[in-house]
Protein backbone atom coordinates (compact mmCIF):
# COMPACT_ATOMS: atom_id res chain seq x y z
CA UNK A 1 0.00 0.00 0.00
CA UNK A 2 0.95 3.30 -1.43
CA UNK A 3 0.69 5.45 2.24
CA UNK A 4 1.20 8.47 -0.20
CA UNK A 5 -2.46 8.35 -1.73
CA UNK A 6 -5.85 8.32 -0.11
CA UNK A 7 -9.20 6.86 0.00
CA UNK A 8 -10.04 10.05 -1.20
CA UNK A 9 -7.49 10.92 -3.89
CA UNK A 10 -8.53 7.48 -5.81
CA UNK A 11 -12.74 8.27 -5.31
CA UNK A 12 -12.17 11.66 -6.66
CA UNK A 13 -10.21 10.03 -9.70
CA UNK A 14 -13.16 7.48 -9.85
CA UNK A 15 -15.86 10.13 -9.99
CA UNK A 16 -13.57 12.39 -12.96
CA UNK A 17 -13.86 9.67 -14.93
CA UNK A 18 -17.69 8.66 -14.80
CA UNK A 19 -18.67 12.67 -14.81
CA UNK A 20 -17.24 12.36 -18.47
CA UNK A 21 -19.11 9.37 -19.79
CA UNK A 22 -22.36 10.04 -17.15
CA UNK A 23 -23.08 13.13 -19.47
CA UNK A 24 -26.44 13.27 -21.03
CA UNK A 25 -27.78 9.86 -19.28
CA UNK A 26 -30.40 8.74 -17.11
CA UNK A 27 -27.60 7.48 -14.57
CA UNK A 28 -29.22 5.16 -11.11
CA UNK A 29 -26.93 5.45 -8.60
CA UNK A 30 -27.03 1.95 -6.69
CA UNK A 31 -25.70 2.09 -3.10
CA UNK A 32 -24.98 -0.29 -0.44
CA UNK A 33 -23.02 -1.21 2.46
CA UNK A 34 -20.72 -4.42 2.24
CA UNK A 35 -18.79 -5.96 5.45
CA UNK A 36 -15.47 -6.78 4.87
CA UNK A 37 -14.56 -9.35 7.33
CA UNK A 38 -10.94 -10.24 8.11
CA UNK A 39 -11.30 -12.09 11.81
CA UNK A 40 -9.19 -15.27 9.60
CA UNK A 41 -6.33 -12.67 9.04
CA UNK A 42 -6.41 -11.19 12.47
CA UNK A 43 -2.62 -11.40 13.47
CA UNK A 44 -1.73 -10.45 10.31
CA UNK A 45 -4.07 -6.88 10.43
CA UNK A 46 -3.66 -3.68 12.15
CA UNK A 47 -6.11 -1.11 12.48
CA UNK A 48 -9.02 -2.68 12.12
CA UNK A 49 -12.33 -2.08 13.68
CA UNK A 50 -15.12 -4.54 14.72
CA UNK A 51 -17.63 -5.57 12.21
CA UNK A 52 -20.97 -6.23 12.81
CA UNK A 53 -21.19 -9.31 15.32
CA UNK A 54 -19.28 -7.03 17.53
CA UNK A 55 -16.15 -9.13 17.62
CA UNK A 56 -14.89 -9.76 14.86
CA UNK A 57 -12.33 -7.62 13.19
CA UNK A 58 -12.72 -6.18 9.29
CA UNK A 59 -14.25 -2.62 8.30
CA UNK A 60 -17.11 -1.46 5.97
CA UNK A 61 -17.48 -0.07 2.61
CA UNK A 62 -20.47 1.69 0.91
CA UNK A 63 -19.82 2.58 -2.31
CA UNK A 64 -22.31 4.58 -5.10
CA UNK A 65 -22.33 2.01 -8.46
CA UNK A 66 -23.55 4.34 -11.58
CA UNK A 67 -25.37 2.55 -13.88
CA UNK A 68 -26.96 3.82 -17.26
CA UNK A 69 -30.71 3.20 -17.17
CA UNK A 70 -31.39 2.60 -20.26
CA UNK A 71 -28.47 -0.07 -21.10
CA UNK A 72 -27.97 -1.40 -17.91
CA UNK A 73 -24.38 -1.11 -18.05
CA UNK A 74 -21.83 -0.22 -15.43
CA UNK A 75 -20.46 3.28 -15.80
CA UNK A 76 -17.96 3.29 -12.28
CA UNK A 77 -18.14 4.63 -8.96
CA UNK A 78 -19.62 7.50 -8.40
CA UNK A 79 -18.86 7.49 -4.41
CA UNK A 80 -17.11 5.05 -2.09
CA UNK A 81 -16.83 5.89 1.37
CA UNK A 82 -14.74 3.74 3.61
CA UNK A 83 -14.71 3.49 7.74
CA UNK A 84 -13.74 1.41 10.66
CA UNK A 85 -16.16 1.15 13.98
CA UNK A 86 -14.70 1.27 16.88
CA UNK A 87 -17.43 2.23 19.07
CA UNK A 88 -21.10 0.79 20.09
CA UNK A 89 -23.82 3.14 19.26
CA UNK A 90 -24.21 5.68 22.53
CA UNK A 91 -27.13 5.37 24.94
CA UNK A 92 -28.64 8.72 23.28
CA UNK A 93 -28.11 7.45 19.26
CA UNK A 94 -32.03 8.20 18.11
CA UNK A 95 -31.47 11.36 19.01
CA UNK A 96 -28.43 12.14 17.58
CA UNK A 97 -28.01 14.04 14.16
CA UNK A 98 -28.05 12.12 11.54
CA UNK A 99 -24.58 13.76 10.64
CA UNK A 100 -23.02 12.15 13.55
CA UNK A 101 -24.53 8.46 12.87
CA UNK A 102 -23.21 5.87 10.49
CA UNK A 103 -26.79 5.83 8.81
CA UNK A 104 -25.39 9.66 7.45
CA UNK A 105 -23.57 7.62 4.23
CA UNK A 106 -27.12 6.82 2.95
CA UNK A 107 -27.15 10.66 2.31
CA UNK A 108 -23.77 12.01 2.49
CA UNK A 109 -22.75 8.80 -0.62
CA UNK A 110 -25.81 10.00 -3.26
CA UNK A 111 -24.55 14.12 -2.21
CA UNK A 112 -21.34 13.54 -3.30
CA UNK A 113 -22.57 11.39 -6.45
CA UNK A 114 -24.51 14.21 -7.18
CA UNK A 115 -21.12 16.52 -7.46
CA UNK A 116 -19.22 14.11 -9.95
CA UNK A 117 -22.76 13.80 -12.19
CA UNK A 118 -23.17 17.04 -12.87
CA UNK A 119 -23.50 16.50 -16.92
CA UNK A 120 -25.89 13.38 -16.09
CA UNK A 121 -29.28 14.12 -17.66
CA UNK A 122 -31.56 12.58 -14.51
CA UNK A 123 -29.87 10.43 -11.66
CA UNK A 124 -32.16 7.94 -9.84
CA UNK A 125 -30.45 7.34 -6.43
CA UNK A 126 -31.60 3.58 -5.36
CA UNK A 127 -31.15 1.35 -2.50
CA UNK A 128 -32.78 -1.04 -0.20
CA UNK A 129 -34.77 -1.31 3.23
CA UNK A 130 -31.75 0.62 5.25
CA UNK A 131 -31.49 3.43 2.79
CA UNK A 132 -34.88 4.45 3.58
CA UNK A 133 -34.47 7.46 5.63
CA UNK A 134 -36.66 10.78 6.07
CA UNK A 135 -33.76 13.25 6.03
CA UNK A 136 -33.02 11.44 2.71
CA UNK A 137 -36.66 11.84 1.09
CA UNK A 138 -36.07 15.73 2.71
CA UNK A 139 -32.77 16.50 1.58
CA UNK A 140 -31.50 15.13 -1.60
CA UNK A 141 -33.90 15.35 -4.10
CA UNK A 142 -34.26 18.25 -6.54
CA UNK A 143 -35.06 19.08 -9.92
CA UNK A 144 -33.23 16.21 -11.63
CA UNK A 145 -32.32 13.81 -8.62
CA UNK A 146 -34.51 11.59 -8.13
CA UNK A 147 -35.22 8.77 -5.23
CA UNK A 148 -35.84 5.15 -5.21
CA UNK A 149 -35.97 3.38 -2.05
CA UNK A 150 -37.60 -0.62 -0.69
CA UNK A 151 -39.67 1.14 2.10
CA UNK A 152 -38.09 -0.56 5.88
CA UNK A 153 -40.81 1.58 7.85
CA UNK A 154 -43.99 1.58 8.41
CA UNK A 155 -44.93 5.41 8.71
CA UNK A 156 -47.50 7.11 9.57
CA UNK A 157 -49.00 8.88 6.38
CA UNK A 158 -51.19 11.86 6.31
CA UNK A 159 -54.56 11.20 6.57
CA UNK A 160 -54.22 8.39 8.88
CA UNK A 161 -52.83 4.94 8.97
CA UNK A 162 -49.65 3.51 8.26
CA UNK A 163 -47.85 3.23 5.00
CA UNK A 164 -47.74 -0.80 4.91
CA UNK A 165 -51.71 -1.13 5.15
CA UNK A 166 -52.18 2.14 2.71
CA UNK A 167 -50.36 0.46 0.15
CA UNK A 168 -52.02 -2.79 0.57
CA UNK A 169 -55.34 -1.57 -0.27
CA UNK A 170 -54.13 -0.06 -3.04
CA UNK A 171 -55.74 -1.68 -6.00
CA UNK A 172 -54.19 -4.06 -8.38
CA UNK A 173 -53.03 -2.80 -11.65
CA UNK A 174 -50.88 -5.25 -13.59
CA UNK A 175 -49.78 -9.02 -12.87
CA UNK A 176 -46.14 -10.19 -14.56
CA UNK A 177 -43.99 -13.04 -13.87
CA UNK A 178 -40.67 -12.77 -12.86
CA UNK A 179 -38.21 -16.03 -13.10
CA UNK A 180 -36.71 -16.01 -9.50
CA UNK A 181 -32.93 -17.55 -9.27
CA UNK A 182 -32.34 -20.20 -6.53
CA UNK A 183 -30.55 -19.23 -3.49
CA UNK A 184 -28.80 -22.02 -1.87
CA UNK A 185 -30.43 -22.68 1.04
CA UNK A 186 -33.19 -20.05 0.96
CA UNK A 187 -35.18 -20.81 -1.99
CA UNK A 188 -35.62 -22.85 -4.98
CA UNK A 189 -35.68 -21.63 -8.68
CA UNK A 190 -39.05 -20.77 -9.78
CA UNK A 191 -41.50 -18.31 -11.74
CA UNK A 192 -43.38 -16.32 -9.46
CA UNK A 193 -46.18 -14.12 -10.41
CA UNK A 194 -46.68 -10.75 -9.01
CA UNK A 195 -49.16 -8.02 -8.45
CA UNK A 196 -48.68 -4.91 -9.09
CA UNK A 197 -50.40 -1.56 -6.68
CA UNK A 198 -49.34 1.87 -6.92
CA UNK A 199 -50.39 5.39 -6.42
CA UNK A 200 -50.01 8.84 -4.00
CA UNK A 201 -48.86 8.29 -0.26
CA UNK A 202 -48.43 11.43 2.08
CA UNK A 203 -45.25 10.36 4.75
CA UNK A 204 -45.51 11.69 7.69
CA UNK A 205 -42.17 13.56 9.98
CA UNK A 206 -41.45 10.65 12.24
CA UNK A 207 -40.37 11.80 15.92
CA UNK A 208 -36.98 10.29 15.38
CA UNK A 209 -35.93 12.86 12.83
CA UNK A 210 -33.22 14.72 13.93
CA UNK A 211 -33.88 17.43 11.68
CA UNK A 212 -36.00 20.62 12.56
CA UNK A 213 -36.11 22.10 8.94
CA UNK A 214 -37.27 18.65 7.53
CA UNK A 215 -41.11 18.98 6.08
CA UNK A 216 -43.86 17.56 8.10
CA UNK A 217 -44.77 14.97 5.67
CA UNK A 218 -43.86 14.33 2.27
CA UNK A 219 -45.75 13.28 -0.95
CA UNK A 220 -44.18 9.93 -2.67
CA UNK A 221 -45.31 7.26 -5.21
CA UNK A 222 -45.43 3.97 -3.85
CA UNK A 223 -45.57 0.80 -5.76
CA UNK A 224 -46.08 -2.89 -4.13
CA UNK A 225 -45.28 -5.91 -5.80
CA UNK A 226 -46.26 -8.99 -4.34
CA UNK A 227 -45.77 -12.50 -4.82
CA UNK A 228 -49.37 -14.34 -5.96
CA UNK A 229 -49.87 -17.92 -3.94
CA UNK A 230 -45.92 -18.68 -3.06
CA UNK A 231 -45.45 -22.45 -3.11
CA UNK A 232 -45.68 -23.89 0.11
CA UNK A 233 -43.01 -23.40 2.50
CA UNK A 234 -41.28 -20.41 0.31
CA UNK A 235 -41.18 -16.80 1.52
CA UNK A 236 -43.11 -14.52 -0.85
CA UNK A 237 -42.07 -11.41 -2.50
CA UNK A 238 -43.13 -8.12 -1.51
CA UNK A 239 -41.12 -5.10 -2.32
CA UNK A 240 -42.74 -1.77 -1.20
CA UNK A 241 -41.39 1.21 -2.99
CA UNK A 242 -41.22 4.53 -2.46
CA UNK A 243 -40.24 6.70 -4.99
CA UNK A 244 -39.85 10.58 -6.29
CA UNK A 245 -40.60 9.63 -10.01
CA UNK A 246 -44.52 9.99 -11.17
CA UNK A 247 -46.13 6.91 -11.33
CA UNK A 248 -49.35 7.27 -12.79
CA UNK A 249 -49.57 4.69 -15.13
CA UNK A 250 -48.89 0.88 -15.35
CA UNK A 251 -45.49 1.78 -17.67
CA UNK A 252 -44.15 3.83 -15.26
CA UNK A 253 -44.77 1.18 -12.40
CA UNK A 254 -42.82 -1.04 -14.60
CA UNK A 255 -40.34 0.86 -15.55
CA UNK A 256 -39.27 2.02 -11.76
CA UNK A 257 -39.81 -1.94 -10.65
CA UNK A 258 -36.95 -2.31 -13.76
CA UNK A 259 -35.08 0.61 -12.05
CA UNK A 260 -34.97 -0.82 -8.63
CA UNK A 261 -34.06 -4.48 -9.94
CA UNK A 262 -31.10 -2.83 -11.34
CA UNK A 263 -29.38 -2.87 -7.75
CA UNK A 264 -28.60 -6.81 -8.51
CA UNK A 265 -27.77 -5.49 -11.91
CA UNK A 266 -30.09 -7.39 -13.88
CA UNK A 267 -30.66 -6.24 -17.81
CA UNK A 268 -33.78 -8.24 -17.83
CA UNK A 269 -36.92 -6.12 -17.10
CA UNK A 270 -40.44 -7.04 -16.31
CA UNK A 271 -42.38 -7.13 -19.55
CA UNK A 272 -44.42 -3.77 -20.10
CA UNK A 273 -47.86 -4.03 -21.92
CA UNK A 274 -48.07 -3.28 -25.41
CA UNK A 275 -47.38 0.24 -26.73
CA UNK A 276 -45.17 0.55 -23.32
CA UNK A 277 -42.27 3.00 -23.41
CA UNK A 278 -39.32 3.47 -21.73
CA UNK A 279 -36.49 6.33 -21.18
CA UNK A 280 -38.09 8.48 -19.32
CA UNK A 281 -36.21 12.58 -19.03
CA UNK A 282 -35.47 14.97 -16.66
CA UNK A 283 -38.46 17.40 -15.14
CA UNK A 284 -38.13 20.48 -16.51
Amino acid sequence: MNERVTVEQMVTRARAHVAQIAAGRHVLAIQDTSEINYEAKRGRKRGLGKVGNGSDVGLFVHPVLAVDAETGHCLGLADVQVWRRFKRKAADYRKQPIEEKESYRWVKGPRRAKWGLTKADMITVIDDREGDIYEKWARLPDRRTHLLSRACRDRAVLGGGTLFATMAALSEQHRFTLDLPARPGQRQARKAQLSVRFGKVGICRPTSCSDPDAPRQIELSAIEVREINPPAGEKAILWRLLTTHEVETVEQALEVIGWYRQRWNERVRPAAPAGARSGRRARA
